[in-house]
This record gives structure tokens, C-alpha cells and sequence, in this order.
């Protein structure tokens, strides 16, 4: 079976000596970067600091306050339950029925 050269998307006179790991592109060394020990290209770069962008700006996570806002509820409640339980059970022990 023979290797097929790749050659690189943006310059199709060169050889391709990587793919970028998010555009999936076939690139050549001057339109390669490497980072994090992985090859991308410009665009896949400029991607990957959009993704990270948003990330900080916390894009699709739910604050602390909102989160206690949905689990302080739950929480209450699990908290009445085992005191509901415990005082149950020591009125057993003690026969206080």
C-alpha cells in the first residue's frame, strides 16, 4: 500500500508535515504553530481562543449564587429528613411513642 503526501491547504506547492487538531487541515511548517505539543493553524488558533474566551467569561457555567439558589431547597430539605429520622428514632430508643 502506498502513503499519499498530503500537501498543505493554504500553500498546495508544499508538503504537509502536520494536521491542525481542530480544523483537521492539512498544513505545511510555515502555517503550522505548535502548542501544548500539538499542531495548529491559524485558524484552529484563533478557534481554540475563542473556546477559551469564553470559558473565562464562564459562557454556559451557573454562578455559586444561583447554584445555592437551586440546591439550597434540597438541601433544607435532606436536612429536615434527617432530623425527622433521628428524632424518630430516638423516640424509639427511649419509648416515648
Amino acid at each position: 500500500m502506498e502513503i499519499q503526501q498530503r500537501y498543505c491547504v493554504h500553500h498546495p506547492d508544499r508538503p504537509a508535515i502536520g494536521i491542525c487538531v481542530v480544523t483537521k487541515q492539512a498544513i505545511c511548517g510555515e502555517c503550522s504553530t505548535r502548542y501544548e505539543g500539538v499542531n495548529y493553524s491559524k485558524e484552529g488558533l484563533r478557534i481554540l481562543q475563542e473556546q477559551r474566551r469564553a470559558q473565562e467569561k464562564g459562557v454556559g457555567r451557573i454562578s455559586g449564587k444561583a447554584a445555592l439558589a437551586v440546591l439550597a431547597p434540597g438541601l433544607l430539605l435532606l436536612v429536615y429528613f434527617y432530623y425527622y429520622a433521628l428524632v424518630g428514632l430516638l423516640m424509639s430508643a427511649l419509648h416515648w411513642e
